[in-house]
């Protein structure tokens, strides 16, 4: 009679550690595929509700540590245009970094003295759509960076090519920046 409790026990604990195993991958696939924090679209500015932009907050810390740099003009401009690879570029000869350049310097309103060892990297790219049956020509990807470390992921849409609509998109960046400086994530 022992043998045959012994044998039910050793059934039972090998369901036991299958079912172990599989509530482990079934909670394991579910919060790693079906449950996804909401993104948040926007800081929910005037300028971000006229234009499709999206804003992130990577880091709330560094973020504020960034506005206090920026502050004393400690930050770099880095700006790039990425042409349409499959479609007819326009995009180089309607936009000029060094144009943007001025528009972001202009917007806060601060000159930059770069000669420090920290310093925030504002980094932008013009990013020129690749599909023809969009309002869209371009975005604007802006993203706020010390040692490498981003703070503040801002996209912008571009509906056109003309120096007001760069001008806002910059202006909405900035604003968007200074915005979340002194918010605190939930």
């Amino acid at each position: 009679m022992r043998r045959g409790a012994r044998q039910s026990q050793i059934i039972n604990n090998w369901f036991s550690l299958a079912t172990i195993i599989l509530v482990t991958i079934v909670l394991t696939l579910y919060v790693k595929y079906i449950v996804k924090e909401k993104p948040r679209l926007n800081s929910s500015l005037a300028c971000q509700l006229l234009n499709n932009s999206s804003d992130k907050i990577i880091n709330q810390k560094l973020l504020n540590m960034q506005n206090a740099l920026i502050l004393k003009g400690r930050y770099i401009l880095d700006g790039g245009i990425l042409e349409a690879l499959d479609t007819t570029s326009f995009i180089k000869s309607k936009i000029k970094v060094s144009k943007s350049n001025q528009y972001f310097m202009q917007e806060l309103n601060v000159l930059s003295t770069n000669t420090h060892k920290q310093y925030v990297k504002i980094k932008y790219e013009f990013i020129e759509n690749e599909e023809k049956n969009t309002k869209t020509l371009a975005r604007l990807l802006s993203s706020f960076r010390i040692n490498g470390k981003e703070s503040f992921i801002i996209s912008i849409d571009l509906l056109s090519y003309t120096n007001e609509t760069i001008q806002e998109a910059i202006s909405c960046t900035i604003k968007a920046f200074k915005y979340n400086v002194t918010k605190t994530l939930p």
